[in-house]
């Protein structure tokens, strides 16, 4: 291998490029343009993991960091250095840091041939990383041809209360409720996992819907919603017809037998399904694409409008690693390709939701990302929001620029859950103030009164993203900040396990014009809003406090966080 050009490039000031040409790649499984280089007065680290779940956030700079994907910081006390790539149609970008070196490059995965035009690498200059973070997150949007034309996502999902057990006659019933519940517009009705007998077998009903998908989704048109559909395209269950049908479907490793990537052996079965092996469709394969193509392409004309793709990691092997039918192309170049196939069917009046995603790689196709992990009606581990209070503030910079973040599904219900009122407040407030998109699977006909006022508070309007404070001195401080044009929001969350005072000054917070603060804490909700300039409160383990502060005193309660003033 020899590097054959490199070019250096100012596309504006405070901003290098370098392109490089290389000769001499087959079978090179990944090259640093960057290796070895020095760092100085690196204080602390950004790292973007590679999708769902991270790890994503800042680090020490002396420490060494996870691999970093697509876009990091290198940050020193008044500057910050982006590193950045804004092609990402066909290789993955990494950087690795700490313990004072630098290296970074392209995941080529043996598929680069004798010459090779790498995308350039970007170093952009930035005083504040999050404010440069989000400069280059614009850049990468333009270059991958980020969507931007989906309004926020209100919407009901089956999973995070039903499960697999959802049915046709429970739809019916939940519709029927939903009907009767006012001021709870949800756009989309979304039927997740627990439809189809087998994994892979997305058109074949199970005993739970015997009239089928069409019926599910007529009887959610009906009601005045847009149906929505869950599907995994890169799952193959080892009984499903798919897999018995078609073996030479499945994604092999070097010795030729089928990749397993879980293995549901014993209690409780993945999905309720009686599925052993789950293994990876390759969809290089060009039956395979041709038959998924045709599953999308008979959801949509039944009627589906809201497509959760889920378990896309799945596919991301580097191909160097397993036997593709086409060993040519990346793992990149295959999950981008299905993405173009299913945004190209379901057109612009859907809604593509994915999940368990590579980042970088659906820019251009998504219009909603997953960025943490499931949370269940429990703050402790498993299926508490610890990994979501990690990526939610980590994630931010490019919600809406790349797509509308998901944060998960909101627990609000006040029934059949481990989780106290405060903590349902802080999670809700929290979910919604991140500007993402807003969803329950609640039967929020059934809930409390004060629960449904929550969700109709939140409901989603308009296109928002925090400002996100930390304090150094004190971790467990999450603190969220909109300037609206009627005035300003400010929500405080204990995140950690003890009692916390948080104080601050509205008029540096939020300038001259921050005379009046209302209270709408569940402690201290105040009737109206009163002078103030100094602000403190405390909050207990997982308690949260949210505050609207304007020029103009406010005379009652804001009905909705967006919609007040």
């Amino acid at each position: 291998m020899r590097m054959r050009t490199i070019r250096f490039r100012t596309p504006e000031p405070g901003m290098l490029s370098a392109e490089c040409t290389v000769d001499g790649l087959p079978g090179i499984r990944e090259l640093d343009l960057m290796a070895n280089a020095h760092t100085e007065n690196v204080t602390r680290v950004f790292v973007q993991g590679f999708g769902m779940e991270g790890p994503s956030g800042y680090y020490e700079g002396k420490d060494e960091t996870p691999v970093s994907y697509g876009i990091s910081a290198l940050c020193a006390e008044n500057s910050s250095l982006i590193l950045f790539t804004e092609d990402h149609t066909r290789f993955i970008s990494r950087f690795r840091i700490g313990n004072g070196e630098l290296a970074g490059g392209f995941q080529l995965e043996g598929t680069a041939g004798n010459h090779l035009q790498l995308p350039p690498v970007f170093i952009r200059e930035s005083g504040d990383p999050q404010t440069g973070l989000r400069a280059c997150a614009g850049q990468i949007a333009a270059a991958m041809h980020a969507r931007k034309t989906a309004g926020p996502a209100f919407f009901w999902s089956s999973w995070y209360y039903r499960y697999e057990t959802m049915d046709q006659q429970t739809l019916e019933a939940f519709l029927a409720g939903f009907r009767e519940t006012p001021g709870l517009p949800f756009r989309y009705i979304e039927l997740d996992a627990g439809y189809c007998p087998h994994i892979g077998d997305w058109l074949t009903p199970n005993h739970r819907w015997p009239g089928g998908l069409r019926q599910a989704a007529d009887t959610i048109r009906e009601n005045g919603f847009l149906p929505g559909i869950w599907i995994a395209p890169f799952i193959v269950g080892d009984h499903s017809e798919v897999y018995r049908n078609h073996p030479d479907w499945i994604l092999r490793d070097r010795n030729g037998d089928p990749v397993i990537m879980l293995r549901s052996y014993t209690e409780p079965k993945q999905w309720g399904n009686s599925d052993c092996n789950y293994f990876v469709l390759d969809a290089s394969h060009p039956d395979a694409f041709a038959w998924l193509t045709e599953v999308f392409t008979t959801l949509y004309a039944w009627g589906f409008r809201f497509f959760k793709t889920d378990f896309m990691l799945w596919n991301m092997h580097e191909s160097a690693d397993v036997k593709r039918y086409d060993p040519t192309v990346t793992s990149v170049e295959v999950i981008r390709k299905v993405l173009g196939m299913v945004r190209g069917i379901i057109g612009e009046d859907s809604y593509l939701l994915t999940c368990i995603a590579p980042f970088m790689a659906c820019i251009g196709y998504a219009d909603g990302m997953r960025i943490a992990a499931d949370c269940g009606a429990r703050w402790a581990e498993p299926f508490g929001p610890v990994n979501l209070l990690q990526e939610l503030p980590a994630d931010s910079y490019f919600n809406h620029i790349f797509w509308q973040n998901d944060p998960d599904a909101m627990i609000i219900r006040d029934f059949d859950t481990f989780l106290t009122d405060p903590e349902v407040r802080s999670l809700v407030l929290m979910q919604a103030l991140s500007g993402g998109a807003v969803s329950t699977s609640d039967p929020v006909h059934l809930m409390s009164e004060s629960r449904k006022e929550l969700l109709r508070f939140v409901i989603p309007h308009g296109v928002h993203t925090p400002e996100i404070l930390t304090d150094p001195e004190d971790p467990a401080l999450l603190i969220l900040l909109h300037r609206l044009p009627q005035g300003n929001i400010l929500f405080v969350l204990n995140r950690g396990q003890e009692a916390l005072t948080y104080q601050a000054s509205l008029p540096a917070l939020f300038g001259p014009t921050a005379r009046y603060l209302y209270s709408d804490s569940a402690a201290d909700r105040t009737e109206a809003s009163s002078p103030c300039s100094e602000l403190s409160c405390e909050l207990q383990a997982h308690e949260c406090a949210l505050y609207f502060i304007t020029e103009k005193a406010l005379t009652r309660r804001p009905e909705n966080l967006w919609l007040w003033g």
